[in-house]
């Protein structure tokens, strides 16, 4: 995950475990008098989002996982890293991040839109500090950024090779050999 908006990159042994992936199809059913159904219009669709848990472990008896802690705490907080000393603008957007793991999508902007940490019990060092937490991370896709249009176009493709791959193997299912 790189971190757009701090110029951070946050990488760990650890990768998510499982990803959730939604994307709200909103449909309005408008009520008719006297009708004995209400027709179903498309409103639109939602926001897709990515979630998942990262567990961070570092057991280091310095400093623990806190170096790392604060790499996601950038994605927590609006300052944008160092430019905030320099006098930065009062009010900054959400952070944003490229991302791309476990989704089948390419490398697309995703505003943070949760970054929620646990510190497990008991995984503490001698001086304090966490060495094991778990952090909740939820994206929300920024369907506006440019790289949007290419996961629009690999989109149609992936599912047209799809489509291709399915009726083969439904050939193969089917006549029971392989038509190639």
């Amino acid at each position: 995950m790189y971190d757009l908006d701090n110029g951070q990159l946050i990488t760990s042994r650890i990768i998510p475990g499982d990803i959730g992936d939604s994307k709200k199809i909103v449909l309005v059913e408008t009520p008719i008098p006297g009708l004995n159904y209400e027709p179903v219009m498309p409103a639109g669709g939602g926001n897709r989002k990515v979630s998942f848990m990262l567990p961070l472990i570092m057991r280091e008896r310095t400093v623990g996982n806190v170096l790392l802690l604060k790499q996601f705490d950038l994605l927590r907080n609006q300052a944008a890293g160092f430019a905030n000393f320099a006098g930065a603008k009062k009010f900054m957007r959400t952070p944003r991040v490229l991302y791309y793991w476990g989704t089948g999508s390419v490398p697309l902007v995703w505003f943070v839109s949760k970054a929620d940490v646990v510190h497990k019990q008991g995984w503490v060092n001698a001086r304090g500090m966490p060495q094991y937490s778990e952090i909740e991370i939820e994206l929300t896709l920024d369907e506006e950024h440019p790289a949007y249009k290419v996961e629009e176009t690999w989109r149609m493709a992936a599912a047209m090779m799809g489509m291709a791959a399915q009726a083969v193997q439904a050939g193969v299912a089917l006549f029971g050999k392989r038509p190639y």
